[in-house]
């Protein structure tokens, strides 16, 4: 069909319309920022049974499977990607979803949510540490709710995807755990289809792009960091919308890492359990353990 087209238009001139389509997706209708506000409901839905699934002991299928009841439930539907989990050193892949892997005491849990409805879909990125906040990982924290702080203060109509990416670049950077940005800070969001729910291809925050940002778009800020002290990596990530003036979040979700002290005992509990009895309790122990077995015979 497609050769037909182009010998029998011999008179004619075929023009690449690539982006048409697309550009009219950028900016969304009242109406389509009402739907991802649904979206959004699966997305939080999603994110908070997620969090609370996340225990050493766990494993990755039982914290994705939380997520997914949970959006589901609230009236989300299959989104474009499943949810991203992984823990522990699985974290420094960043995008993965659950392999099976058990969470262990001490370490922390990286999650990425996209809520849908009617294919609009909203996103979040949420930490949670099995175990007391370290330093590093404290001072990651701090440096992503900066720079979601400063997104929400500059970001405006008028304004440029490659500064507002360059606004949250230089925060992301200006950190002491090692850590780097290693992706564009963010990308337009809407409706979607599998593989993937965002809309970059046409829209993202990056470096050298004269895009200007125009009320009604929509984007997933994702100032996330790999590899703090080098080997893990978190994120905390907001979906916003641009309004006449500024911007503003889909989610009244926290920020802040979902952080389980006690999740981190559970290591000392069980390094206790380990340890080898001394001899006298040995002792006791079988020959109390030799009466029962005359006692059985």
């Amino acid at each position: 069909q497609q050769d037909r087209i182009h010998t029998s238009l011999t008179d004619g001139q075929l023009l690449d319309c690539f982006g048409i389509v697309e550009q009219s997706r950028v900016c969304k209708s009242d109406l389509e920022i009402e739907v991802m506000r649904k979206a959004a409901i699966a997305t939080e839905s999603g994110m908070k049974a997620g969090l609370e699934a996340c225990q050493a002991g766990a494993s990755e299928n039982d914290i994705g499977a939380a997520i997914s009841d949970a959006m589901f439930r609230a009236g989300g539907e299959p989104p474009a990607v499943m949810p991203y989990v992984t823990s522990g050193p699985r974290t420094m892949i960043g995008h993965a979803t659950w392999e099976g892997r058990k969470v262990q005491p001490g370490e922390h849990v990286f999650l990425e949510v996209g809520g849908c409805y009617r294919r609009y879909h909203t996103a979040m990125m949420r930490t949670a540490v099995m175990g007391e906040l370290t330093d590093s990982m404290a001072h990651a924290q701090e440096r992503m709710k900066q720079a979601l702080k400063m997104v929400h203060k500059h970001v405006q109509p008028g304004m440029t995807v490659s500064d507002a990416d360059n606004m949250i670049r230089k925060i992301i950077s200006d950190n002491k755990v090692g850590a780097n940005l290693v992706t564009r800070s963010g990308y337009s969001i809407g409706i979607a289809f599998p593989p993937s729910w965002d809309e970059g291809y046409i829209v993202s925050l990056k470096q050298g792009e004269s895009t200007v940002l125009e009320k009604g778009m929509t984007f997933h800020i994702i100032p996330w960091m790999w590899g703090v002290d080098g080997d893990k990596t978190c994120g905390i990530s907001d979906t916003i919308y641009i309004t006449e003036n500024g911007c503003e979040s889909f989610f009244t979700m926290e920020q802040d890492f979902t952080v389980k002290p006690d999740q981190g005992q559970a290591k000392l509990m069980h390094m206790e359990g380990l340890k080898k009895p001394d001899k006298k309790n040995a002792l006791e122990a079988s020959e109390a353990s030799g009466q029962e077995n005359s006692a059985a015979r």
